[in-house]
């Protein structure tokens, strides 16, 4: 794939190096010198230093053969920017934005822009980690759809089929014993395990109930 990655935030270096290893292409551009720098000197991508949102940059960085854009700088209004450029402008497939402010996520969304919060997903993770709720967020992507991860937490036992019927939520995944198996409308979740399932965070509360309320 080829792949550019806008902004040189620790995240974003880390990513653009485990996908050159990969051997996918990478290009990364971002404006700060000393940013790139934790790139490394045996990165292998391109880069391209300047202002993140400039057509000409994203034209030397790639931008027509892009399978992806990440917009990824530490910045919401420019990963909004650079989004609606690429998609707007450049046509590009897939665009995936951070939100460096979890409050502004409704702006993401309003704008029909996929992204993820790294800060919203701490959170989530610690809270989980925590036993303070049995919900863990592992991505929200566009139109109010996220991915989570919960531990069922009910006395009765109740089939995949069941869940989407009374939650909307489709699960994808569970974890038995220590066992990760995909799942079919009939399988059965019980006490303990642990699922992965896609909803609108609309539905998360009736999720909560159905899945962690005892009965």
């Amino acid at each position: 794939m080829y792949i550019i990655l806008v902004g040189c935030e620790v995240l974003s270096a880390k990513l653009a190096k485990e996908l050159a290893n990969l051997n996918h292409n990478v290009a990364v551009i971002e404006r700060d010198e000393k940013k790139l720098s934790i790139l490394g000197v045996g990165f292998d991508g391109l880069i391209v230093k300047g202002i993140e949102f400039d057509q000409d940059n994203l034209i030397e960085a790639g931008i027509h053969q892009a399978d992806v854009v990440l917009a990824l700088t530490d910045d919401d209004n420019l990963n909004i920017t650079v989004s609606l450029v690429s998609t707007n402008i450049f046509k590009v497939k897939r665009v995936i934005a951070q939100v460096v402010d979890p409050e502004r996520r409704n702006v993401y969304q309003m704008l029909d822009i996929e992204s993820f919060s790294t800060i919203q997903m701490g959170v989530n993770a610690l809270l989980s980690k925590m036993d303070i709720t049995k919900l863990e967020s592992l991505v929200q992507v566009s139109s109010g759809i996220e991915i989570t991860r919960i531990q069922v937490k009910r006395d009765l036992p109740i089939s995949v089929s069941q869940v989407y019927e009374q939650a909307n939520a489709i699960v994808s995944v569970f974890i038995h014993n220590g066992i990760t198996n995909l799942v079919n409308p009939e399988t059965i979740l019980n006490n303990g395990d642990l699922i992965v399932c896609s909803h609108h965070i609309r539905d998360r509360q009736a999720l909560m109930n159905l899945l962690v309320k005892e009965d």
